[in-house]
């Protein structure tokens, strides 16, 4: 789940980076829709006092310290101009409307200069005379309110649930998508390494359902196969025994003869003729090839049934209960088998990590198929000398003649009359614990009615 914690780190930063752009964005935006307010507010009372002037040079009605006529000269002008201003600052610079406020209507300009607060678009300008230097008066620009401030709020709000609703979708896909698509991406993994024997459970995601299928019958498909193999594994090594064994009786015959014929027996004097004897030898020679040829077959074709390659790593002994957890719980509450899967220590363990899930695997399928369903008991041990892993199960126990012959290849036990298999998984299972420098241990427990399997790995390999 890496990634996935990447993809939240990345949502959270793209997120950080859209918030701090867009409210930058505003502020960039609402400075310069006042930048262009001031530009067209300093050009308007400039127009203004210019019309001004030159009316109450034509004009007597002008009464500056009343305002009679100005309201008049600010009405016309805007009027006037208005599409040109528009064109040139935009149409949210223009006022809402412009009032003339004469000196005598406040008595003073500090009230005034008040309403130029930060909160509010309406601003006052400072309205003179013909000569530049006498204040007769204001201008108030109204501007049409606008909430600025709730604006920003929206803005982020709106950000705050695009960010809850890209959480919300991560969170989904990790669930719906990622987290069993990781499953099932294990799944083909294991399957190529025979660490696994169940299928995998159907699911009503749509997403995954046609894929589990068809992962599903290739798991048959390959069980199959295996289970033809196995078959002809056994067959072969039938075949070769009987063959070693039918040779081994003439073979013997044939080198008892060079024998005898290589010692002067056959010789009515008794003496040894030096021809016959170094025929006798190229024969008893011959006959020696032929048994080791035999052995050699034997040796290999059993070598065969077992494809394992030890690949040394570090692990945690939890990660082998994890495997057990997820492959076997649920076949075992579906068949109704009390188990526990105890783990006293987790420990770094330096080995095949499959491998060592093979050879559990094989003990396990053993325990469900030849046990009574009272329960299966295994532990994770962590000890001076290596790591241990005991398997016990409760069912129809083996007698002590036979134990000898529970890890030979295709051997099944009194146990195993109503049971389907081939007699391959202990000896692949101790064949794997050997090349791991382990070894496997039975014991048998009659008054309970329970076998043991103890699985020893040295700890360093």
């Amino acid at each position: 789940m890496k990634k996935l914690a990447k993809l939240y780190i990345f949502v959270v930063l793209l997120f950080g980076a859209l918030f701090v752009e867009a409210n930058l964005l505003y502020t960039s935006i609402v400075k310069k829709s006042n930048e262009a307010s001031n530009i067209f507010m300093n050009r308007a009372v400039d127009g203004i006092r210019q019309k001004y002037i030159m009316r109450t040079i034509q004009y007597s009605y002008i009464d500056p310290l009343t305002g009679e006529g100005i309201q008049k000269i600010i009405d016309e002008y805007l009027e006037e101009n208005r599409a040109e201003l528009e064109k040139e600052y935009g149409k949210t610079a223009l006022p809402q409307e412009a009032v003339y406020i004469s000196i005598s209507e406040k008595g003073n300009t500090d009230g005034l200069l008040l309403l130029n607060k930060e909160n509010t678009r309406d601003k006052v300008w400072k309205f003179y005379g013909k000569d530049d230097t006498t204040l007769i008066g204001f201008l108030l620009f109204r501007y049409k309110e606008k909430d600025a401030g709730a604006i920003h709020v929206l803005l982020n709000a709106c950000l705050v649930i695009a960010f809850i609703i890209a959480i919300t979708i991560c969170i989904y896909i990790k669930g719906a998508v990622l987290r069993p698509f990781e499953k099932l991406s294990d799944y083909p993994v294991k399957l190529s390494k025979n660490e696994i024997t169940e299928k995998l459970p159907e699911t009503k995601n749509r997403m995954f359902g046609r894929f589990i299928w068809g992962v599903n019958m290739l798991s048959d498909n390959l069980q199959n196969k295996q289970k033809k193999v196995d078959e002809l594994s056994r067959d072969q090594m039938t075949m070769l025994t009987t063959i070693a064994h039918g040779i081994k009786t003439p073979v013997a015959n044939i080198k008892l003869y060079a024998d005898a014929i290589r010692t002067g027996l056959y010789q009515e004097n008794g003496e040894i003729n030096k021809s016959d004897a170094e025929i006798a030898g190229k024969i008893n020679k011959n006959a020696d090839d032929i048994t080791e040829i035999v052995k050699e077959l034997i040796d290999k074709t059993s070598g065969t049934v077992v494809d394992f390659e030890p690949k040394i790593e570090s692990f945690y002994l939890e990660e082998l209960r994890s495997f057990l957890e997820e492959e076997y719980s649920n076949r075992l509450k579906v068949n109704s088998i009390p188990y526990t899967f105890e783990l006293n220590h987790n420990a770094i363990v330096k080995s095949d990590k499959s491998g060592i899930c093979r050879i559990l695997s094989q003990i396990m399928e053993n325990a469900i198929k030849y046990g009574n369903g009272e329960g299966i008991h295994v532990s994770l041990s962590k000890e001076e000398d290596g790591y241990y892993f005991v398997i016990k199960n409760k069912g129809k126990v083996l007698s002590e003649k036979e134990l000898p012959y529970i890890f030979n290849s295709f051997w099944r036990g009194s146990n195993a009359e109503s049971v389907g298999g081939n007699g391959i998984g202990l000896f692949e299972a101790k064949k794997i614990a050997r090349y791991l420098y382990g070894d496997i241990y039975v014991k048998v427990n009659p008054d309970e009615n329970e076998m043991e399997f103890d699985v020893y790995i040295p700890e360093n390999v």
